[in-house]
């Protein structure tokens, strides 16, 4: 290994700069390789069925519809509005007293 480097460094640069880049590519591709195997590995071992071992379903039950979300989240909107309202007229009477 280290011959090979030696020999590397008395080379021109644009030909140092092909083998590094070709080095790279190549362990860059094992790295995604084994990154795939793993990934599809563990894709074949999940369970994406929506019903449990009892034949119960997963979801639906746990997640709130988007309309129920929007509506939670403008009704919370409008309690801190007229929770600042009624907030300010309060010390606004104060101060006029």
């Amino acid at each position: 290994m280290f011959q090979y480097l030696e020999k590397l460094r008395k080379k021109p640069e644009g030909e140092r700069r092909k083998t590094v880049l070709l080095i790279s590519l190549g362990v860059t591709l094992i790295i995604a390789l084994i990154w795939i195997i793993t990934i599809t590995s563990r894709i074949g071992s999940t369970n994406f069925s929506l019903e449990d071992e009892t034949g119960n379903e997963k979801i639906g039950e746990k997640v709130p519809s988007l309309t129920e979300t929007f509506s939670n989240f403008m009704d919370q909107v409008g309690n801190i509005i007229n929770n600042s309202t009624t907030y300010d007229s309060a010390t606004t009477t104060k101060m006029i007293q």
